[in-house]
């Protein structure tokens, strides 16, 4: 870092790489949570739902598609309240 008082483009890249270091890992296991976990848990959550009296027929009703859609919806709104309260 140079004592110009100006920013520079190499010292901005730097800047960048250092501020955002984290985030790309980050991003990355919230992407794969969402995209492979989630409709993994919602359908094994389905299926043992089914027996439950009362609420088993009423989940045996929702497409399978529909019901892993809602339950990776409600995890992305969750993550995202997570980050909303971290700042």
């Amino acid at each position: 870092m140079n004592l110009d008082g100006e920013i520079n483009s190499e010292e901005f890249v730097k800047f960048i790489k250092r501020l955002t270091e984290n985030t790309f890992i980050t991003v990355s296991q919230g992407l794969i949570l969402t995209l492979v976990v989630a409709p993994t848990v919602a359908l094994a959550t389905k299926r043992a739902t089914e027996g439950v009296p009362g609420v088993g027929k009423v989940v045996q009703k929702i497409p399978n598609s529909i019901y892993a859609s809602l339950i990776t919806m409600a995890i992305v709104m969750f993550q995202k309240s997570q980050l909303d309260s971290d700042y």
